[in-house]
């Protein structure tokens, strides 16, 4: 269970990245990043480390932007650090793909399966 100082920490780093990925400040050519969601951040209860959970719109090239952001994650350390938030240290960023909305359609078919529907009546 996250503490209430995560969960803000958390949402503030949220909304930091988010604002980063929107002024495009990697550059690339190969993928398009104004359209990745951020969807939730973890952070560790000593506040050293968070974990970036993101999807791209549509969910095309999500390797390639996982990777792309993991190496160029030292932008988004920078962003956090010049927020000036009420921490001692600027939390390390790692990028993970937002697996819940697949995990969410595979349940839903698996209850729609017959063999399921004919056992839940």
């Amino acid at each position: 269970m996250s503490s209430q100082r995560q969960i803000r920490f958390g949402e503030i780093i949220r909304s930091i990245i988010s604002d980063t990925l929107s002024r495009n400040n990697i550059l690339n050519d190969t993928v398009e990043l104004n359209s990745t969601t951020v969807s939730f951040v973890k952070i560790s209860k000593d506040l050293k480390i968070a974990s970036v959970y993101i999807m791209p719109l549509g969910g095309s090239d999500k390797n390639k932007i996982i990777n792309l952001l993991n190496e160029n994650k030292y932008i988004f350390q920078k962003s956090i650090a010049n927020a000036k938030l009420n921490s001692r240290f600027t939390p390390k960023i790692k990028f993970f793909l937002d697996d819940t909305f697949e995990e969410a359609e595979r349940i839903n078919k698996l209850l729609s399966n017959k063999r399921v529907l004919r056992d839940l009546k």
